[in-house]
Formats: structure tokens, sequence, C-alpha cells
């Protein structure tokens, strides 16, 4: 892709939604512009001074900024050091035609700006899902609006679901907070300590030390924890089986299933979900 001296223009198809990159020369300009879409706009690489109306300061937004823009916001983005921009562009009638949706969006774009630490396991899964996005787009595969759009959704759901604290100063402190994020929200993978370390970039010991200090206990007993609790809900649930149920936690084995739930709540899984026998 060659560098540009102006923002990329983008023409949304009529499914309403558009993955782009905008790589900035030396040189870039934007004056101040609005458009008829939503944007998202993900900070790769470099570092952008940004101002949107009717804040008249200029902000920061170094790599792993998040910045949400409704359409028809005046805005203007000026580089400090050249950038590379991820762009997701959303059409206000795909925001609007569904009210979950466009509650949603409204919340992304009154806050207005987020800092991943993308150098680590949060802008990772984000930077994930664009290139899963642009492959989409590029191979007009079948059902790619679809795919579109559910990729779409998954970013927004995700930068909705970043905390509001600020991360931790350390770097090894902060990646350690967010592989404890991810393990919250897919525990039900195929998790081990060793995963768990590299996601962080450190060795086992030290990512053990710095996740104890994070979560109160070790890495196993939280995922063993967030497991079964998912287990003995969706047990109490009666909608599945004691096999659907260990499936849908990330248990393989079923044998080993029954043992750590009879050891954590005192019986079998089957029992668990059986209701109470009247007097």
């Amino acid at each position: 892709m060659s560098k540009v001296t102006r923002p990329v223009p983008v023409a949304l198809p009529a499914h309403g939604v558009a993955f782009a990159e905008s790589l900035h020369a030396a040189d870039f300009r934007m004056p101040p512009r609005t458009d008829p879409f939503h944007k998202l706009i993900y900070v790769l690489r470099g570092h952008v001074l940004y101002r949107r109306q009717p804040h008249t300061r200029e902000l920061p937004a170094g790599p792993g900024s998040l910045l949400a823009l409704a359409h028809g916001t005046v805005h203007q983005l000026r580089d400090q050091a050249p950038a590379t921009l991820l762009l997701l562009c959303l059409a206000p009638a795909w925001i609007a035609d569904d009210p979950p949706r466009r509650d949603l969006w409204r919340t992304l774009a009154h806050r207005g700006h987020w800092l991943l630490p993308s150098a680590g396991v949060t802008g990772e899964r984000f930077e994930n899902l664009w290139r899963r996005a642009l492959l989409e787009q590029r191979e007009s595969r079948p059902a790619a609006p679809v795919a579109l759009h559910a990729l779409a959704a998954q970013i927004l759901v995700a930068v909705a679901r970043q905390p509001d604290t600020p991360a931790p100063a350390d770097p090894a402190t902060s990646r350690v907070a967010a592989v404890a994020l991810e393990l919250a929200e897919t525990f039900y993978d195929e998790w081990t300590l060793d995963h768990a370390a590299t996601r962080a970039g450190l060795s086992r010991r030290h990512f053990s030390e710095l996740f104890r200090a994070h979560a109160g206990a070790t890495f196993l007993h939280t995922l063993t924890r967030l497991r079964l609790d998912h287990a003995a809900q969706l047990l109490h649930d009666g909608a599945h089986s004691v096999t659907g149920v260990a499936f849908s936690c990330g248990y393989r084995d079923l044998s080993h299933f029954y043992r750590v739930f009879r050891r954590r709540f005192g019986c079998p899984p089957g029992q668990w979900s059986r209701p109470p026998v009247s007097p």
C-alpha cells in the first residue's frame, strides 16, 4: 500500500460496513472534516494529535489508541510521527437498524477514546479481528457481508468491555492483566499455564507470581473456578446435558470434569442439576 498525504477516501458498500487502512506519508495533512458514516480509528503505528468539536484542545493518540467518531462529527488528525491507522466505517443505518447495536455505538461515541496495550494481548486481539475482516473484504467469500457484520460487532463489543480503570504502569503487570481479562472471556478454550505465560511474554515463574498478585489466586485455580462457576449455572438452568455442559466449559475429558466438579461442589454434576424433591 502506498503512503498517503491526505485521508483515504472510503466508499461504503451496500451492506454498510467497510474496513480500511491509512498509511501516512511524512507530509500527511488533514483539514477539519466530517464523514457521512460512523468511524472507529485504531492507531497501529506512529503518533497523532486529534481534535473533535466541540472540543478545541488537541489530544495525543499513540499506538493502541482507539477513537470513536459519530457521523457528522467535525474532527481533525495531525501526525506527530507518520502514522498507520486502521479504520472501521459503519453506515448510520446499519447502527440504527438494531436497537442494542445503536445503544452500544451511542455509548462508544460518547466516550470517544481508549488506550489499549497494543504490544500485548488486548491489542493483538483487536488487530486479529481487523486482519480477518480485511481478508473477508478482499476475497469476497460466500456470505462475506454477514462475516463482516459479525466482525464489526465483535470489535464494538470488545471496545465496550474494556475496563475504565487505567492499565498498570508496569508493562509486565499490564500484560498479565490483559491475559486475565482474556481468560475470563475465553476460559472454555484450551488454556494452559505455558500458553498464558507465552501470551504475556513472560516466564512461567514470573507470570505465576504476577497473576496471583493480580487475581488473588493461582492461574489454575482461577481457570477452574471460571469453568465450574459457568458449569454450575448451566446445570442450574436445566437446558443442557452434563456432557454438553462439560463441553461448553472447556472440559474435553468427561471423567475429569466429574472429578473437579465433585471436589468443588461436593456432589456429581448430575445431582446438582436435579430439582429439589418436594416434601
